[in-house]
């Protein structure tokens, strides 16, 4: 973890509000982005997205040190998108509110040519997938979470992140033919 980062979940433990509004602008994109792709509905995700960082600041203290922010505040995130999804019936996915790219911070030109409709076909086929299949795949590949980060987010084994990333891309294969070649085949870490 950087040390301003280090220093920033310092600070925001001691209850310091500048230092929580910064740790919220870096994160603010990526949460509201995960949350909009496992809830389905903007202004549900923006409720996760809210209701997320509240819970983060009120339980960083709970945090420990030395171990990855993101992955314990991206647990909160799938958990309270979670705990919404199951109160609500499933929600159209909004297609406007698309990355264009998988991943927000992917410097891969190929990931960057991905057209925009691409895109959409693809998040749209995700969507379709079992919630312990989809959820890997949306912190892998949107929140941009290594394999070990979504282990520690799910509180999962690597091996069993592995598998279900495996089994979310063969899955996702059989409908859209060229994701093994986006995704960079069974292998991709």
């Amino acid at each position: 973890m950087p040390s301003e980062e280090v220093e920033l979940i310092r600070r925001c433990k001691i209850r310091d509000e500048a230092a929580f509004a910064e740790l919220y602008q870096q994160h603010v994109q990526f949460a509201y982005g995960t949350a909009l792709i496992l809830v389905r509905n903007p202004n549900i995700a923006a409720d996760v997205c809210q209701e997320s960082f509240l819970r983060a600041f009120k339980n960083i203290n709970r945090f420990r040190d030395g171990e990855s922010f993101r992955a314990w505040f991206y647990r909160i995130v799938v958990n309270e998108a979670m705990r919404l999804t199951r109160r609500l019936k499933r929600w159209p996915i909004p297609t406007d509110k698309i990355p264009n790219s998988l991943s927000p911070s992917a410097n891969d030109p190929e990931f960057v040519a991905i057209s925009k409709e691409q895109c959409i076909e693809i998040w749209e086929l995700v969507q379709r997938l079992p919630a312990k299949l989809r959820v890997p795949l949306v912190l892998r590949y949107y929140a941009d979470l290594s394999e070990d980060e979504i282990s520690k987010t799910l509180h999962i084994a690597l091996g069993t992140v592995k598998s279900r990333l495996n089994r979310g891309r063969e899955g996702l294969r059989k409908d859209f033919p060229e994701m093994m070649k986006i995704l960079g085949g069974a292998n991709h870490a």
